[in-house]
């Protein structure tokens, strides 16, 4: 067994053609606990090296969560324009094989996350069929900007296991009490943390009376709890 938290840089293939970048946390002592591991995805307009999945994965990692963030291909490639739907979903599942690929070590509950787009696709996955023991919404991007009569819901609607949206009380693409409303509608457990002040980045507008890091903080504590409530003891 490891003894100190260590990162590893990885490659995955998710076409013959098609390889993309993912960093594997391995906690202190793993595998320990209830063995939870987690699949991170990032949003439109980043990448996996965005400073808060790099916090947000470091973070999980002391906490003795095994943890994967990865690049979709577009933002490997260097692109602003999202993949078709197949490529992201087949991206998300090379990232879960990446995950689960040493079965010594795999872990025995698997949470998928994502911010933004990238837990649209956690959704997708999951409403076709994909196994998960939670779900994790950083952002999700419910409704086009300024636009909360146009739900981007049906995804949603499928998923079975717990799931826990992080959403800022100022974030244009998904208006909070469309998002409550929708929660009463669906059929999985769900857990709403609303973060006061922040955009769809989960970031602190400017002239609110509150710090990133404290954001963090919050967002950080959040997930924790959910976890810890669905999962048990890391």
């Amino acid at each position: 067994m490891e003894t100190n938290p260590r990162f590893q840089e990885m490659q995955l293939q998710v076409a013959p053609d098609l390889a993309i970048s993912a960093n594997l946390g391995i906690p202190e002592w793993w595998p320990s606990g209830n063995r939870v591991g987690l699949v991170m995805a990032h949003d439109v307009g980043s990448d996996m090296e965005r400073e808060f999945l790099v916090w947000l994965q470091r973070r999980l990692v002391d906490q003795g969560i095994l943890s994967l963030r990865f690049n979709f291909p577009f933002a490997e490639q260097g692109k602003k324009r999202p993949d078709p739907e197949a490529v992201l979903d087949r991206a998300y599942r090379a990232a879960i094989s990446g995950l689960m690929q040493d079965p010594q070590n795999a872990p025995a509950q698997l949470v998928f996350a994502g911010f933004g787009l990238g837990c649209r696709v956690a959704a997708q996955i999951l409403a076709h069929g994909g196994k998960a023991d939670a779900l994790v919404c950083l952002g999700y991007p419910l409704h086009a900007a300024g636009k909360p009569s146009q739900l981007k819901a049906d995804p949603l609607f499928r998923v079975i296991c717990s799931t826990l949206f992080v959403q800022g009380t100022r974030d244009t693409n998904c208006r909070i009490d469309r998002l409550q409303g929708l929660l009463r509608r669906m059929g999985a457990p769900t857990r709403l943390a609303t973060i006061e002040e922040a955009d769809h980045a989960l970031q602190p507008i400017k002239r609110a009376a509150r710090s990133e890091e404290d954001v963090r903080e919050e967002i950080g504590a959040a997930v924790q709890s959910f976890l810890l409530q669905v999962t048990g003891p890391f």
